[in-house]
């Protein structure tokens, strides 16, 4: 049976934030070179360059940003499904971010993707230290879970959840990763899928699309914590179908 592989990227392919290590691109890029896959990702198609080679992004099958809401083939944008965030919604991020007990905040608080709105109370300016000084804050206070389940009670017709290290993605319920399943099942009929993510046991933005697997009866569900791990499980795959 053909294996189809669907990926995140921040945190499964990539370092967070930052590009794939030298290491991983060498095993990657032959590794695609014999494989379909998808990338679906939290971030733009801006950051994802920025992240992931440009040869590696025209292997893919498509690449899927702002949680699936585009979809891009190359350099072509195939859809895009807009959202307009409430003004209500606004000033309560602003609320949280002004009585946040972290004080470190570093710019680039509410990031409008026009397609999904990502917030931070660090901020997305902040450096890679600062990045994970705010991660294990957030680990031990649980404050972006709590704004999360805030935003989804206020605001019943969006979904809220945990992406990446230091932020929290939100848009339309509905409009989430595992919205690309639907997608690539029809145009891959009677093939075995594997999606892998870092943002699946956490309940984050890998979440959905593992619980929509799961519903399915799908068993090609991966959670990771790196790309060490990601490339541990490839090849361990490798290994099965050899």
């Amino acid at each position: 049976m053909n294996k189809v592989y669907i990926f995140d990227v921040d945190g499964t392919l990539t370092p967070s934030r930052l590009p794939m290590t030298e290491d991983f691109t060498i095993f990657f890029s032959l590794w695609s070179m014999n494989n379909s896959f998808y990338l679906v990702t939290g971030s733009d198609i801006d950051k994802t360059k920025e992240q992931v080679p440009w040869y590696i992004l025209e292997r893919a099958q498509a690449v899927f940003t702002c949680c699936g809401n585009e979809m891009w083939i190359g350099e072509e944008q195939k859809y895009r499904k807009e959202f307009k965030p409430s003004q209500k919604l606004i000033d309560y991020l602003e609320l949280e971010l002004k009585y946040s007990p972290y004080k470190e905040q570093c710019g680039n608080h509410i990031e409008d993707r026009e397609t999904m709105l990502n917030f931070s109370i660090v901020g997305r300016d902040c450096t890679q230290e600062q990045r994970e000084d705010y991660n294990k804050y957030d680990t031990e206070k649980g404050e972006r879970k709590r704004i999360s389940e805030v935003i989804k009670r206020q605001f019943p017709d969006l979904d809220a959840v945990i992406g990446g290290e230091i932020s929290i993605d939100i848009y339309p319920k509905g409009n989430d990763k595992s919205q690309v399943l639907e997608y690539i099942e029809k145009r891959y009929k009677e093939s075995e899928f594997i999606f892998i993510g870092d943002g699946i046991e956490n309940k984050g933005n890998d979440y959905a699309s593992a619980e929509l697997m799961d519903s399915e009866g799908w068993d090609g569900v991966y959670h990771t914590n790196g790309w060490k791990e990601t490339q541990e499980i490839l090849e361990s795959l490798n290994e099965h179908n050899n």
